[in-house]
């Protein structure tokens, strides 16, 4: 019985150790303009985990789990481009995985850089889906959303 109890007791303490706090902290901000966003969502993906900046774009989101894992979070605010994450590290080092999607988007007429060659144009363009620009600071993330104006980066 005593045996029991004591390889009970050895793996309550094996699980017990196992916890892992997870925590990610920054502030988000206009990449335009340079001031805070409020009420940008960020999320802590696939673990159903979402919090809001406050007024000055400041964010803390964390879990507690039970094995570490790395976090990925994504950055939303209606009127910006979206910035994903994915943060990895041990204790000598981090790394930061940026998403980055572009998107195809086609003129209306061709452009032509010279206009007296009529013979070079431009018919089309990629532009990126994601904000892409970060800051990494004392363990917290600066990160700066563009703003989503299509006909704006065309130009």
């Amino acid at each position: 019985m005593r045996l029991q109890y004591i390889i009970s007791l050895g793996f309550l303490m094996t699980l017990i150790s196992c916890d892992c706090y997870v925590k990610v902290t920054g502030q988000i901000v206009s990449s335009s303009t340079g001031k805070p966003i409020k009420n940008a969502l960020v999320t802590l993906i696939d673990k159903n985990r979402k919090v809001y900046s406050d007024q000055n774009g400041n964010f803390l989101i964390d879990m507690q789990t039970g094995f570490c894992f790395d976090p990925k979070i994504q950055v939303t605010k209606k009127g910006f481009k979206p910035f994903q994450v994915l943060i990895s590290g041990d204790s000598k080092s981090i790394s930061y995985k940026i998403k980055s999607e572009s998107q195809s988007v086609d003129f209306d007429e061709p452009l032509y850089p010279d206009s007296s060659n009529k013979s070079t144009f431009i018919t089309g363009t990629w532009i990126e889906k994601y904000s892409q620009d970060f800051q990494s600071r004392n363990d917290s993330l600066i990160i700066y959303l563009d703003t989503d104006n299509l006909e704006e980066e065309i130009k």
